[in-house]
């Protein structure tokens, strides 16, 4: 259940300015009229106490997990022991190549940098080495900078070799799209972290622990299923922000929590994708004679787009209908339908993903 905000001081400013009259009508004995001079000056310093009442609210809700924000919900962070997750930069696997096969070997070294743009490098992560008579050799590369641009780089899009080596014709490209950068860590998934660190404090396998130290394992993972389909066999199934993890989150989310100080000794971790399930909306709106339909449409676009959104980033969220038939409902529709779509129960482990929205306005209607 979601916490209303306390109220920890009165803000109204209609009655701070009453309890100003009342008190210098007491100590004068007079009574305050509003054209009066010191009634001016009564409104003037209520209209500053207010002010100073609200800074009161805004910095004791700063005192709470639920409301706080940057920087002061760090510090109740690291009462528990956590700490905000870092940006992460993304990484892609890179081949060098040459036409003619070298009579000699050829050192690639650590850093060697390879552009996708003028402003996004990859620098490979060790040294490599093109072995004389061979043609090609792959090495993994990691962004320059950390956070999202470095995401999304499709095969043979990194291709611009940026330091020469040894006056070698070398030719590169990424075998696959760069994936795994991500932001600092924002306020809400810190917060969820710090909820959920009290599960951590044992290493006795409950679900809660397990999620609390899946989701530490990077900024990018905003939903974690645990599932545990036989007695000492746990199943984490992490979802990113982007939608389905790769190999390489799968491998860290694994190793994070299969430390001796995690997990109990009897247990066998793995971290598995979660199981996608597609569906499509295809919404048919009629609207109230005399509405702008254009505008009607744009409302339940925005409606449905920020719906659907929110709901990518949880697992085993069904697929209902009777929802999204309310979320479209905005203000001059008259009726929804959604021929085709059906409820559907979506498993725990599993992730609703919404492939498309078309909304058709179909006609108008009395009501």
């Amino acid at each position: 259940m979601a916490l209303t905000e306390p109220n920890f001081i009165e803000r109204d400013a209609d009655k701070i300015t009453a309890e100003m009259i009342a008190q210098y009508e007491a100590d004068t004995g007079k009574t305050l009229y509003p054209a009066q001079a010191e009634r001016l000056l009564i409104d003037l310093w209520a209209y500053r106490e207010m002010l100073v009442r609200v800074a009161v609210q805004e910095a004791a809700k700063q005192n709470l997990v639920a409301f706080s924000r940057e920087p002061m919900i760090d510090y109740l962070g690291e009462l528990v022991g956590v700490y905000r997750l870092a940006a992460q930069p993304a990484s892609t696997p890179l081949q060098f190549a040459v036409d003619e096969a070298m009579v000699m070997d050829v050192l690639i070294p650590a850093g060697t940098r390879v552009s996708a743009s003028d402003s996004v490098i990859f620098a490979t992560d060790a040294d490599v080495v093109l072995k004389a008579g061979l043609l090609l050799v792959n090495v993994t590369a990691t962004c320059t900078e950390p956070g999202d641009a470095g995401n999304g780089w499709q095969p043979a899009q990194v291709s611009q070799l940026l330091d020469e080596i040894d006056n070698v014709d070398l030719q590169v490209t990424n075998l696959s799209a760069s994936s795994g950068g991500s932001e600092q860590e924002d306020n809400d998934r810190l917060r969820e972290r710090i909820r959920l660190a009290p599960e951590s404090f044992t290493n006795a396998g409950s679900r809660g622990a397990y999620r609390f130290h899946a989701m530490g394992a990077h900024p990018s993972i905003v939903d974690v299923a645990v599932l545990s389909p036989v007695p000492g066999t746990v199943e984490l199934y992490p979802l990113l922000s982007t939608g389905l993890p790769d190999d390489g989150i799968l491998t860290l989310v694994e190793s994070f929590c299969s430390d001796e100080k995690v997990r109990p000794l009897t247990d066998t971790v793995h971290a598995r994708k979660p199981v996608q399930v597609d569906y499509a909306i295809d919404a048919r709106i009629t609207v109230y004679r005399g509405q702008d339909v254009n505008s009607i449409k744009d409302a339940a676009n925005n409606a449905i787009q920020r719906w659907v959104a929110a709901r990518r980033a949880k697992l085993g969220l069904d697929i209902v209908p009777g929802q999204i038939n309310a979320v479209l409902s905005v203000d001059g529709v008259y009726q929804v339908e959604l021929p085709g779509l059906a409820l559907v129960v979506v498993a725990e482990n599993e992730w609703a993903n919404c492939t498309s929205i078309n909304i058709t306005m179909t006609g108008v209607a009395d009501g």
